[in-house]
């Protein structure tokens, strides 16, 4: 099971913050707090307010005027992948059933899906958007499990943030922090998986 996030796609925030930042006159951390670390922000990842809605009140925060259309092109253009990673998954298809697991909101993913075809490579796809719920509450990773047949053995998750490892080791789930496709495919051949 992999994260998407810095394990298969990586991003950077910034790259969104210092376009709006340039257009708009303000200031790029007041801009970056709003977008990447703010309530709305985690409802929109939660699924509880669309793109529409989340635009409108990131609008209305920040003090700035966009259209949509022209707020979701920056928004979005803030990522690339991750191809050792991606190449890694590649091979374990055919071999493992393969679950992608992310805390993403609609428009980020809508744009992911489009762009990058590692997506379809995917068995099963879990999406806080989806299942209104974020890593690491407890519901997302029982939906995990549940898809995974209800055992927590055969397992293993990847993901780069080390606090959602911990937490999901905690609820009995093997699992690795990405620090790099080749350490990760190191830990896969100790581990049998390759």
């Amino acid at each position: 099971m992999f994260d998407l996030g810095n394990t298969l796609i990586k991003f950077d925030h910034n790259i969104s913050a210092e376009k709006i930042a340039a257009l708009s006159g303000l200031d790029t951390g007041k801009i970056y707090d709003i977008f990447f670390d703010s309530e709305i922000t985690k409802d929109f990842e939660k699924g509880l307010i669309p793109p529409e809605e989340f635009h409108k009140r990131a609008a209305s925060l920040i003090g700035f005027k966009m259209s949509y259309k022209d707020f979701a092109k920056i928004w979005n253009d803030i990522f690339w992948e991750d191809e050792g990673s991606c190449a890694l998954a590649r091979e374990l298809k055919g071999s493992y059933r393969l679950f992608l697991l992310s805390n993403v909101n609609k428009l980020h993913f809508e744009y992911i899906r489009n762009k990058f075809d590692i997506i379809g490579i995917f068995d099963e796809i879990i999406l806080s958007y989806e299942l209104g719920s974020v890593k690491p509450e407890r519901a997302i990773y029982d939906n995990v499990i549940k898809r995974a047949g209800g055992k927590k053995e055969g397992i293993l998750y990847i993901d780069d943030r080390e606090d959602l490892i911990k937490e999901a080791q905690m609820l009995g789930i093997e699992s690795v922090r990405y620090e790099g496709a080749d350490k990760l495919r190191e830990t896969m051949k100790v581990r049998g998986i390759l």
